[in-house]
């Protein structure tokens, strides 16, 4: 989940003090110029890598490998919010290209 909120963070104006704004500049000068994609991508990778995650616990929880039940639940609940969250990004993605593609040049 760390994944997905820094990645976050990184899309996201810093509003705050200028001495966030120079840590938030001194990532994004630390990674070079990266672009929506990669960064779309790499927040993929972080939500699969969540579900991933949440199915090995769960997995070995039902085997009997795991009595950590609530580290297993905590890890599907981070899962499926990841989730919601990139379907509500798709969404969005896909209403602003509706307005663009309506607009009149």
């Amino acid at each position: 989940m760390t994944q997905i909120y820094d990645l976050i963070q990184s899309i996201q104006p810093t509003q705050a003090s200028s001495k966030n704004e120079t840590s938030s500049t001194n990532k994004i000068a630390d990674k070079g110029d990266v672009s929506f994609g990669d960064t779309m991508s790499d927040f993929l990778e972080a939500v699969n890598s969540n579900s991933k995650k949440a199915a090995s616990q769960v997995t070995d929880v039902v085997q009997g490998r795991s009595d950590n039940l609530a580290q297993a639940m905590m890890s599907m609940e981070e899962s499926k919010l990841s989730f919601q969250l990139m379907i509500e990004i798709r969404t969005k993605l896909l209403d602003s290209y509706k307005e663009i593609s309506r607009m009149q040049v």
